[in-house]
């Protein structure tokens, strides 16, 4: 809902300093209007045109990573706890406390909105496979190779688990983006500077503003993949539910 406000905000602010500048043209002194006051104002948006392109296809370029990163480590868990409960079926019945604790919390996380979010109940859930995977004894040193692997397999589960919440966390900085934003709108503003005031032109200049706000609305939804409207799906955790349940 931020983002959505935030575009919004952009989107008149861009559109207006275009309609603005092109409505008080006309109203300004013949000093103000001369060619080379015109020139000096061109060159002042060439300067600004390459620096907010740049800055938008960087912040852009990030969050893309970041999505991505975060899509991919949230794979990787839900891999590491199928694997986890596969290593703790060859231990036997021995075993089933720990595997009930293991579908227990991947239940618990599916209902934690959003899955990142580390919840006081799913934690303590996750905390509880370690404890009860840590009381089992075994004399067998086939099953103790194997109880080692599963110890493994969980510690590698936490802490990716840890690394996608932290990732999930990411956001720009707000001066970035008020600078982003304050180029973007002297940009704007220079280019409805003596701009011919037809329905052609300020047409183009609302869906400029438009397509920027939505890209800037984009850039910061992205960086945050666990909420809003362009979001990551829980489906991993899902599958990995239901393979815990076989």
């Amino acid at each position: 809902m931020v983002a959505v406000i935030i575009a919004i905000l952009i989107f008149m602010l861009l559109g207006g300093a275009a309609l603005a500048t092109m409505a008080i043209h006309g109203r300004l002194g013949e000093h103000h209007r001369s060619d080379e006051t015109n020139t000096s104002v061109r060159l002042v948006a060439t300067l600004f045109v390459t620096m907010p392109s740049l800055l938008l296809g960087l912040m852009m370029n990030n969050s893309a990573n970041t999505y991505a990163a975060v899509d991919r480590n949230l794979h990787v868990f839900a891999t590491d706890l199928i694997l986890l409960d596969r290593s703790l079926r060859p231990l036997g019945p021995s075993a089933d406390e720990p595997r009930k604790r293991l579908l227990a919390y991947v239940e618990q996380a599916l209902k934690d909105a959003p899955i990142s979010r580390a919840n006081e109940v799913s934690e303590h859930l996750l905390d509880e496979v370690g404890n009860s995977l840590r009381e089992l004894k075994f004399n067998d040193e086939q099953k103790i190779a194997l109880w080692n692997e599963a110890r493994s397999v969980y510690r590698q589960a936490v802490q990716q688990r840890w690394t996608f919440v932290e990732q999930s966390d990411s956001s720009f900085p707000s001066p970035l983006i008020c600078i982003l934003v304050g180029w973007l709108t002297l940009m704007f503003a220079t280019l409805g500077f003596r701009a011919p005031r037809n329905a052609v032109v300020v047409s183009t200049y609302v869906a400029a503003a438009a397509l920027v706000a939505a890209a800037i609305y984009l850039i910061l939804e992205m960086s945050t993949p666990f909420s809003g409207p362009i979001q990551l799906s829980d489906r991993p955790l899902v599958r990995a539910a239901e393979e815990i349940r076989r």
